[in-house]
């Protein structure tokens, strides 16, 4: 790994019972950037947010190797992912729709009371919690939901966000002002982003790297993501394109 780098996976594999969800995957993320795992609905991009974030499901087996910030990470450790500055904000479940959006952002920042981003700074970015902060989280639009599940990482002062499929079942405008509101975060704060993400057309938005997942593999990288490549990743996506095995094989790694 070199010096740089915040993040490195190596050879993650990740089967659940005799099922294999992800074979040898590699890359490793340098602080500051942003890196889109692009992929289809069964590719692996929850896998491997998942074992980033620490999470351990039944018949679930891990190989591999993680480093984080120079120090192995143990399968199952959520509390030290958390402790270490590892967030995940999933794609379900993201809030307490029984509590209001002030007890929500509470609980996000109680691990980190003194940390670097308060609550003010969240509202900033996302002001439309400060209109709903007495409103119940489960009366909240999905959009709002959102802004609310990454506001509540956001109270942990991550160094690194794991964002899993941020779009779903949102309208494109609101798609369309995400986007713009996390890349105003990642300008002000210098945030490490990891975002897993099934729709193409959004990814610059989020990204300025990807890592192309098909079928639990690594399929192509984009060491620098712009507009041109959108075309081509939705192609490769959907299988109008197919990878080359040569491409495969001399890309197996991404550094970002």
């Amino acid at each position: 790994m070199t010096d740089s780098a915040l993040l490195e996976v190596r050879e993650l594999s990740i089967a659940y019972g005799s099922n294999r969800a992800l074979q040898d995957v590699s890359f490793s993320l340098r602080r500051g950037r942003g890196l889109a795992l692009a992929g289809s609905n069964g590719a692996g991009k929850t896998s491997v947010l998942g074992a980033i974030a620490g999470l351990r499901v039944s018949r679930q087996t891990v190989g591999g190797k993680i480093v984080f910030d120079g120090v192995a990470l143990e399968q199952g450790e959520v509390a030290a992912r958390i402790a270490a500055g590892i967030r995940l904000v999933p794609d379900r479940d993201k809030v307490f729709g029984l509590l209001t959006v002030a007890e929500n952002l509470a609980i996000g920042g109680a691990r980190t009371p003194n940390g670097a981003i308060r609550l003010d700074d969240v509202i900033g970015w996302f002001p439309r919690l400060g209109e709903r902060i007495c409103s119940l989280a489960g009366n909240l639009s999905g959009g709002e939901q959102q802004m609310l599940g990454i506001g509540m990482a956001l109270l942990g002062s991550p160094q690194l966000l794991l964002l899993d499929e941020p779009t779903l079942g949102l309208a494109v405008p609101v798609i369309e002002d995400l986007c713009m509101r996390l890349a105003r975060l990642r300008q002000e704060t210098d945030l490490t982003m990891i975002v897993a993400e099934s729709d193409s057309q959004w990814l610059t938005g989020f990204a300025d790297r990807a890592l192309l997942l098909d079928r639990g593999r690594a399929l192509r990288r984009f060491d620098s993501l712009a507009a041109g490549d959108l075309p081509v990743i939705h192609d490769l996506m959907v299988g109008l394109v197919v990878e080359d095995r040569k491409y495969r094989r001399d890309n197996h790694d991404v550094t970002a």
